[in-house]
């Protein structure tokens, strides 16, 4: 015999139910009107805000606008009590940037009983408040700084810096860079952070052969030091090589010019005319055996007497001077013997008789290079610079901090010196005003 379901009167709309359903003595209609599936839900909120990038604390540190996606990500990232709920729609609710509130209206729906769900709406407040952010710290105090790299080469010049310092304004390289320190042999660039550094580096070693230490300091963060060795081959350099290298290179002569320095170190040889290069890794592999000689300290003078050009030959064609090879005949300047010589050369596009050039007289260093046999008496360089010539083209310059309080001024004209030589490497080698991008100076009549 079934039996006869119990009902009660609901207190609140007075109609039968079975108490059972909800275990109260309030009907399911009236309970489910009586509750606030909304109460848990946290209302005021604060949100880290960087004034100076404009960028929002996830974490980390993000870039958005308001009324944006990722802000809303933001805003329901840290609100607490949505764990049960079921989000079915959100909005922004428009307030002005000055008063520093995000007003966020958010519908959530959540079941009450027995396959029943309820659904309600809630505004929500987030407050902006100013924090500055780990980058902008760094950038507004100095003595911050996440990545560092150390920029040396130990010669007396800094032709290397010059145009590594015209490819970095030309590429806007120093955009990221939050100060440049100049140092003995060298330079020090500093950024925020170490993938900025790193993408430097690669810059410049697509430009020059470099060699790479990194070291790290742990402090509140940590920071890393990148130390860069440049070669102290620079063009125009008379090279001595060790045998073993050039056997390596295909038994080349020991007695090489550089006549460029790129991603290689790319050298002629001053008998045969016969180019060949050496990467980064051989030439720090065999650092301390190769020897240079600046054409700077160890310059000598001759007069050209007549060219004659060499017609190159089908093995030329791999040369990039096979159409300029050329022989000289040359003589000392001021030789009271008028003696004559006969050399070889890749500059027989501007050569011409009566000439001033400048190289290299070897047969002055006879005693210390005697273990050489194969060597040639006398180089050729370049042409002799004109002085007081009005340049054609002038450098940029970094914004440079120096390290020592007081300049020295014998330093500084030294420094005016050398750019006067950088300028007329320029005028003199196409490749170099091919790759940089020089201010043209403006002839004022």
């Amino acid at each position: 015999m079934l039996q006869r379901a119990v009902l009660i009167l609901c207190p609140l709309c007075e109609l039968e139910f079975e108490p059972k359903l909800t275990k109260t003595n309030i009907c399911p209609n009236c309970l489910i009107a009586q509750m606030n599936i909304t109460k848990d839900i946290d209302n005021d909120k604060e949100i880290l805000f960087c004034r100076y990038c404009r960028r929002y604390q996830r974490p980390p540190w993000v870039l958005c606008e308001r009324d944006s996606k990722e802000l809303l990500a933001i805003c329901l990232k840290k609100v607490i009590g949505l764990s049960e709920k079921t989000i079915i729609d959100t909005k922004f609710i428009f307030t002005e940037p000055s008063t520093k509130q995000i007003k966020l209206q958010i519908t959530v729906q959540q079941e009450a009983m027995n396959g029943t769900y309820i659904q309600d709406s809630k505004i929500l407040n987030f407050e902006e408040v100013y924090y500055q952010c780990e980058d902008c710290k760094r950038e507004f105090t100095p003595h911050i700084w996440g990545a560092c790299i150390q920029l040396r080469q130990r010669v007396n010049h800094k032709k290397s810096f010059f145009y590594l310092e015209q490819l970095i304004l030309q590429h806007r390289m120093n955009q990221q860079m939050l100060k440049v320190e100049s140092a003995d042999d060298g330079m020090n660039f500093y950024f925020k952070q170490k993938n900025q550094a790193l993408h430097m580096l690669e810059f410049i070693r697509s430009y020059l052969p470099i060699q790479v230490k990194e070291s790290k300091e742990v402090y509140s963060f940590i920071k890393y030091t990148f130390v860069v060795d440049v070669p102290r081959i620079c063009k125009d350099d008379l090279v001595i090589l060790p045998h073993k290298l050039c056997h390596q290179l295909g038994g080349i002569n020991r007695v090489q010019i550089c006549y460029r320095v790129a991603s290689s170190i790319q050298l002629i040889d001053p008998i045969k005319l016969k180019v060949s290069e050496i990467s980064s890794e051989q030439y720090f592999k065999h650092d301390l055996d190769i020897r240079t000689m600046p054409l700077r300290e160890n310059c000598d003078e001759f007069i050209v007497l007549d060219v004659e050009k060499i017609k190159p030959t089908k093995n030329d064609q791999s040369n990039p001077f096979f159409n300029t090879l050329c022989t000289v005949e040359i003589m000392k300047d001021n030789d009271p013997d008028y003696k004559q010589y006969q050399v070889r050369s890749h500059l027989g596009n501007f050569l011409q008789a009566g000439m001033t050039v400048q190289g290299f007289d070897l047969i002055k260093y006879n005693n210390e290079l005697d273990e050489i046999h194969d060597k040639p008496e006398l180089i050729i360089i370049r042409r002799k610079p004109e002085k007081n010539k009005k340049r054609k083209n002038q450098l940029k310059r970094l914004e440079v901090e120096e390290i020592q309080e007081k300049k020295n001024k014998k330093k500084e004209g030294y420094e005016e010196q050398q750019i006067e030589e950088f300028l007329e490497d320029i005028e003199q080698d196409k490749h170099l005003q091919e790759i940089l991008n020089l201010q043209q100076v403006q002839n004022q009549e």
